[in-house]
């Protein structure tokens, strides 16, 4: 932001239009803004503030803007145009005020008004038109709001060091302004939720296995002696798997005894089930022998899908063969691809390649004869390398002869610098004679302004002298007017009293005039009971006459003493003027005069050299001439043997350019002879795929062939076919013997029927059900048993699988609470709660104090002539919760470091400017910044002794060298002597106004 026009109407104590123009300001740089005490020069900074933001720079409050001393109807307006990202702007406001009204007699209250114009072509154009909406536009065109404002460009009376004293999250908002962290602040953010996720993770991993805990537990509960509690761990999970497998083995026993018992019946009941299984045998035959009778027709597809498979298999050899080289030539196809691949590799690295080989293609095998026509060309291209190599090893050659002859040339260049090394000495001694007789001259043309300047010091001594007995006078002063104050409040007491008792007598007088029988002057009534008496302590007009005289002398002496109060209190005010900012310390005074006699002294005596000073300039001159003309020798043969290298350089870097015209820049012959092997060994090897790729095509084509003729005779129409009918051995085999096995137990049934054993048998099946009914009860015990262990067994195996599965659980969530832990410390850490508790963004923003610290103790060493150094520190407040962002100062005197806060007045200034401009340099340097075109600093230099006040306007001045800016409000003297141009602001009992130009030195 760039300011260029001010204007102010009825504003503060300027009544009258007053206009600023800062682009005139802004030529010369530095301006200074000068003037008496209570004109208004800081209120010029208020306006500005005012405009932009519509708030003031100091303590002042906005509902108290309007002129004083303007006229009541009068309206306060604030103007200012500026600049800002290139483009041009005018905000104009008017605070609350209150205003005369129109019509009849009294007051009205006036509301605040803004607008913002951009400047379009030869016109203002309005962007906002409302108080609110003006200040949120023009922060985002500023790029600070009104805060950081005056911490960064106006730098209000006593406001000047808060940059270098605020709160570390103080410091942090004007950064965050100033720089743009958020996605840092979102880093923060987006690890947080992160570790919040993870933390959730691990919660329902722990839920998870407390589900697998209680099923475990569950699953136990049928068969636990007592109530059930879910275990906490793995290791109570592992005794219920011991506790389950002892009830499986207590199962087991069990079931063993019900086996037995079923056994023993089944014997008895096996003598009775003798006869009546012959009888069921020959049942059973029977019905089996009409089951098989049933299935001659499924046997006899098997017979004749079998019979086809068989005939498949005598055109199995033919198939075979034209798969396997169908198989052989896509391996072959894949090999070839691989290998152009490599080929591409070799020409992408290969360097200098014939157009032919550059153009080849490669994503498919070429042609053999197109492999033979690059090879060829890479074969010439070999050749020529070759040649270009010898080139390059005969430029090699003629560099090491231009080389010879520069080393020839550095000799004479040696002899010429020894020559030029003893003028250089002796224009040393020139250049210092001369500076010293500049100086000389310049001591004396200032006698008249240092013997003016000695007599200031000395003026200035005389009124520090005064001070103390001006202080002296207005104590008496004071003291004479509170004596004379306390005379007044006596006699003004003292006749209050006399009349409060003149008023009490007032009845026992009117008592004293009743006739009986009359009315009373007062009430009216004719009786008077008790007339009032009168009192030893009465008063009389004579007593008020004589106190109200002594109440008039106490007046007339009490102001008296205020008068002489109030001379006496000027007096003391024009010493101090006088006496400016040397009031505080006589002995500086003292100083100051001393020292301006000192150098007057010292002008006087640099005054007398003159003469002696030209005389060594003219020897000088005279020893020049001669060490000029060894000069010229010397250099003739440093030209001669210049020209030879010159010409074997030329040489050389004629051959290389024939080489580079050939290959190209910054291709080596020998090293492009190498890059070339690989693409020769690949263009080979695609040469050898050439002859194989047909010899698996002829494979192909002849099985094919040969497949084709042996299925002309067959019934297969094609090899997918006999594919479809072929079988394997094993299946084959399986239903050859089925179908043998079929007719096998056919025979074998009708023998088994026709056999003795199965003869003689009853009509009626033999009666088992008693011996039936005892197994069916043993085995009824032996399922129980049966029911029960496998019941056992199913809650063993489930309570094993959630056993492991808890494990494997355990393990996963112990990997998920290490992983919720390093994300959780992580963010923790990058949020700054963890130590050394310092955030991410504010870890960046650290940096960018860092570099505003580099770039203003650059100027904060220049100031203090290397003793100070600002220094960034990451301790913190309470728990180093604040920590990061900390300033503390690097004292070269002591070596030790301390807080900020231990700097004196001037030093706190010193420091405090450094940083300020620290923080514009730091700005700039980075992209997206704010440009901070301008600076205001008010007062601040008075606490600076001359010596370091120069150090400071050094500075200063290297702001305006760098395009800047600078506007100070100061009363210092010594500053209207170095800054040549500014404001002045010139009070009177009708407002303040201004005036531009040169300052009045006084």
């Amino acid at each position: 932001m760039k300011p260029h026009l001010l204007r102010i109407e009825a504003f503060g104590p300027y009544a009258e239009p007053v206009e600023i123009g800062f682009d005139v300001l802004s030529q010369e740089g530095l301006f200074l803004i000068h003037g008496s005490t209570g004109a208004g020069k800081t209120f010029l900074l208020d306006a500005l503030c005012f405009a932009l933001y519509g708030e003031v720079s100091g303590d002042r409050s906005v509902k108290a803007l309007k002129s004083d001393h303007a006229e009541p109807a009068a309206v306060p307006r604030v103007s200012l145009e500026f600049s800002s990202g290139g483009a041009r702007y005018r905000v104009e406001r008017s605070p609350a005020y209150t205003a005369p009204k129109t019509r009849g007699e009294g007051t009205t209250e006036k509301a605040p008004q803004a607008v913002l114009f951009r400047l379009v072509g030869a016109g203002w154009e309005p962007i906002a038109s409302r108080t609110t909406e003006v200040s949120r536009e023009v922060q985002g065109l500023v790029g600070l709001d009104a805060a950081q404002f005056r911490q960064v460009i106006l730098l209000p009376q006593g406001k000047f060091a808060e940059v270098l004293r605020a709160r570390a999250e103080e410091r942090e908002a004007l950064l965050k302004t100033l720089f743009d962290t958020v996605i840092y602040e979102q880093a923060g953010s987006w690890l947080e939720e992160r570790a919040k996720s993870s933390r959730i993770e691990v919660a329902e991993q722990n839920r998870s296995l407390e589900v697998l805990r209680q099923q475990a537990a569950h699953e136990w509960t049928p068969y636990a002696p007592e109530p059930v509690v879910a275990p906490n761990d793995q290791e109570g999970l592992e005794r219920l798997v011991e506790q389950i497998a002892a009830v499986v083995a207590g199962t087991q026993r069990s079931l063993k005894q019900a086996v037995a018992t079923l056994e023993s019946a089944q014997t008895a009941k096996a003598a009775v089930e003798k006869l009546a299984d012959r009888w069921d045998r020959r049942r059973a035959a029977l019905t089996r022998l009409t089951e098989l009778e049933a299935k001659q027709e499924a046997v006899a597809d098997f017979r004749q899908r079998l019979s086809r498979a068989e005939r498949a298999e005598a055109l199995r050899p033919s198939v075979d063969a034209e798969q396997a080289a169908r198989v052989a030539l896509s391996t072959l196809e894949a090999g070839i691809k691989a290998e152009l691949q490599s080929a591409i590799r070799a020409r992408d690295t290969a360097e200098a390649l014939p157009v032919s080989l550059v153009l080849l293609d490669l994503t498919a095998l070429p042609s053999p004869e197109e492999l033979g026509s690059a090879r060829n060309d890479l074969a010439a291209r070999r050749a020529e390398l070759t040649a270009l190599a010898s080139q390059a090893l005969e430029a090699g050659q003629a560099q090491a002869r231009a080389a010879a002859a520069a080393a020839r040339a550095s000799a004479a260049d040696v002899r010429l610098s020894s020559s030029s090394a003893a003028r250089e000495s002796r224009q040393q001694a020139r250049q210092a004679a001369g500076e010293a007789f500049t100086k000389a001259c310049s001591a004396r043309d200032q006698l008249d302004g240092l013997q003016r300047a000695a007599q200031d010091a000395h003026d200035c001594a005389r009124a520090v002298a005064a001070i103390t007995p001006a202080l002296h006078q207005e104590k008496i002063a004071i003291a004479t007017k509170a004596k004379a104050d306390g005379r007044l409040n006596q006699a003004q007491a003292a006749l209050n009293d006399q009349r409060r008792r003149q008023i009490a007598g007032m009845a026992a007088r009117l008592a004293g005039g009743l006739v009986p029988e009359a009315p009373c002057p007062v009430c009216g009534s004719a009786h008077h009971p008790a007339p009032a008496q009168p009192s030893q302590d009465a008063i009389s007009e004579e007593a008020i006459t004589a106190a109200e005289s002594e109440l008039s002398a106490a007046t007339t002496a009490a102001q008296q003493a205020a008068v002489a109060v109030e001379k006496a209190q000027g007096e003391r005010k024009a010493v101090l003027e006088r006496a400016g900012t040397a009031a505080s310390d006589p002995v500086a005074a003292d100083t100051a005069a001393r020292q301006a006699s000192q150098a007057l002294t010292a002008a006087q005596a640099l005054a007398e050299t003159v003469a002696s000073l030209e005389q060594e300039i003219s020897n000088h001159e005279r020893e020049l001439e001669a060490l000029q003309a060894s000069i010229q020798s010397a250099s003739t043969e440093l030209a001669m043997q210049a020209r030879a290298a010159t010409d074997e350089t030329n040489r050389a870097q004629a051959l290389s350019t024939a080489i580079t015209r050939e290959l190209g820049e910054g291709v080596d012959p020998k090293q492009a002879l190498k890059t070339i092997e690989p693409l020769e060994a690949a263009l080979k090897a695609l040469a050898a795929r050439c002859h194989a790729s047909a010899s698996a095509s002829t494979r192909l084509e002849q099985a094919s062939s040969r497949l084709a003729r042996d299925l002309a005779g067959s019934e297969f129409a094609d090899g997918q076919a006999v594919v479809a009918a072929l079988k394997p051995e094993t299946m084959r085999q399986l239903w050859a013997q089925r179908i043998k096995a079929f007719e096998t137990e056919v025979i074998e049934l009708r023998g088994l029927l026709a056999s003795a054993d199965l003869a003689d048998l009853p009509q009626e099946r033999p009666d088992t059900a008693a011996a039936l009914e005892a197994v069916l009860a043993a085995d009824a015990a032996r399922t129980a048993a049966v029911e029960r262990h496998s019941e056992a067994r199913g809650a063993q195996t489930e309570i094993q699988r959630l056993t492991s599965d808890h494990s494997s659980g355990a393990g996963e969530l112990a990997s998920r609470r290490e992983q919720a832990q390093l994300f959780s410390a992580v963010a923790d850490r990058c949020s700054g709660r963890t130590a050394p508790f310092i955030s991410l963004q504010r870890w960046v923003l650290s940096a960018y104090l860092g570099d505003i610290c580099r770039y203003a103790n650059q100027r904060l060493e220049l100031m203090t002539s290397g003793r100070y150094q600002l220094r960034l520190t990451d301790e913190g407040g309470r728990g180093g919760r604040q920590a990061g962002l900390g300033l503390r100062v690097l004292d070269a005197y002591t070596g030790e470091e301390r807080e900020v806060s231990s700097l004196s007045g001037g030093e706190t200034f010193q420091a405090s400017l450094a940083l300020a401009l620290g923080v514009a340099d730091t700005v700039e340097a980075h992209s997206g910044g704010v440009h901070l075109e301008a600076l205001f600093v008010d007062e601040g230099f008075g606490t600076l002794d001359p010596d370091n006040l120069q150090l400071a306007m050094d500075e200063l001045d290297r702001l305006r060298a760098g395009g800047r800016m600078v506007g100070i409000i100061s009363h210092v003297g010594a500053l209207k002597e170095r800054i040549r141009y500014g404001i002045e602001v010139l009070s009177s009992d009708k407002g303040s106004r201004v005036q531009l130009g040169t300052p009045t030195l006084t």
